[in-house]
């Protein structure tokens, strides 16, 4: 009779125990580096990682194969 009174105890116990370690690892690998960047712009501001570099008007975007025309046939 104890053990069915202890052991529901015991195991939840064990799992917050587990749930807090888990929290604090996750909050030191992914949460700080969250918070750095989140915290280091002004609310409203746009960044932009990736600038495309810039082509000359001289040179096309494409190659010339931009696409094959498909004949199709309308179904109804």
């Amino acid at each position: 009779m104890l053990v069915t009174v202890l052991f529901p105890y015991l195991m939840a116990m064990f799992v917050g125990k587990m749930q807090r370690e888990a929290q604090k690892h996750y909050q030191q690998q992914a949460g700080g580096a969250y918070t750095n960047t989140h915290h280091s712009q002004p609310d409203g501001k746009v960044r932009i990682d990736y600038v495309p570099p810039k082509s000359s008007k001289d040179k096309p975007l494409t190659n010339g194969k931009v696409g094959e025309f498909v004949d199709f046939e309308e179904v109804k």
